[in-house]
């Protein structure tokens, strides 16, 4: 048998009240029953507060992780993709500007029409090829996604 200790407490009526009508719900024999129940249920209460808090950090710095961990292989693909298209529209524009100019220099132009006052048939054809062709290549991208899921 646990061996018990007698002390003197001082409570508020209230919680003397409390604790006789547990010991009469509960069917204890006295107040000191009631409070060694109520204490180990606290204490037990309190463990397993400790343990979902634990648990709960534990999960969720995991799904933090590999939820980062994807997104940073994601946006670092999709980055590098166009950080590379940006690059080849760069260069394209400046080989370009270059023809032009020397193609300029070379008729002896010294100022231009714009398209504003002119647009002629082989530019409205250029640019509905290009807009075809980035349609297209959406397309397939656009499929190629859906299909990887």
């Amino acid at each position: 048998m646990e061996e018990l200790r007698q002390i003197r407490l001082r409570l508020k009526p209230e919680t003397v009240a409390y604790l006789e009508e547990f010991a009469d719900d509960k069917r204890f024999g006295h107040l000191g029953q009631v409070i060694d129940h109520i204490a180990d249920e606290h204490k037990q209460l309190a463990d397993g507060k400790w343990d979902m808090q634990f648990l709960t950090r534990s999960i969720s710095t995991q799904v933090t992780s590999h939820i980062e961990e994807l997104m940073n292989k994601q946006v670092s693909t999709e980055l590098e993709r166009i950080r590379l298209a940006a690059n080849r529209s760069d260069r394209h524009g400046q080989i370009l500007t270059e023809l032009l100019q020397a193609l300029m220099q070379t008729e002896g132009i010294e100022d231009i029409m714009t398209t504003d006052q002119f647009k002629p048939t082989f530019l409205a054809t250029a640019e509905r090829i290009v807009q075809e062709r980035i349609e297209h290549q959406k397309q397939k991208k656009d499929t190629l996604t859906v299909e990887r899921g």
